[in-house]
């Protein structure tokens, strides 16, 4: 699915014009719709670097997860496991794991307790395109976050910890 997001963003000004006739939700507050849209463009940006860089292997960054995850397994994973871990169905941990296995990036193997599944392994392949890409990868990271100090990288640290906590526990309202 094609990712779109503003490539320029709303002032905070044309924000709150923009939401005034909105009044079903009485404390609305632009500050934290414009700080969301200021996250949601960083973080949009920061993958599409990493997109443009796993074209090169022929990965997406969901395959490109699921690589890392299996190079910290050398055990290999469950595919209902990885699933779990990386926050989609069965199915489509199904149609990820055909293309890595067809790339020879990943292999089968019957689980090791319980003959009749079976567990992903990364295949030297596999752990090979790891090694090429992040240190591709990693430069992009280092310079992005080179722009702060030691100490003013704790705070956003912090938030962002906060942030994946809250997004864990909130419920979507139906």
């Amino acid at each position: 699915m094609a990712k779109l997001f503003f490539q320029d963003l709303p002032t905070q000004e044309e924000l709150h014009k923009s939401i005034a006739d909105l009044n079903a939700i009485s404390d609305l507050d632009p500050w934290i719709l414009y700080s969301n849209l200021l996250f949601m463009k960083v973080a949009t940006e920061l993958e599409t670097k990493l997109d443009t860089l796993l074209a090169d292997y022929n990965l997406s960054s969901g395959r490109f997860r699921l690589l890392y995850l299996l190079r910290n397994s050398p055990d290999g994973i469950m595919p209902s496991v990885l699933a779990q871990k990386v926050g989609v169905t069965q199915a489509t941990i199904s149609g990820l794991l055909n293309s890595l296995e067809k790339a020879q990036l990943v292999v089968r193997e019957t689980h090791a307790k319980d003959g009749r599944s079976f567990v992903i392994k990364l295949t030297d392949k596999g752990n090979q395109t790891i090694r090429d890409i992040f240190p591709r990868w990693y430069p992009m990271i280092k310079e992005f976050w080179g722009q702060f100090d030691p100490e003013e990288k704790l705070t956003p640290r912090s938030y962002l910890e906060r942030m994946v906590q809250a997004t864990t526990t909130q419920k979507v309202e139906q």
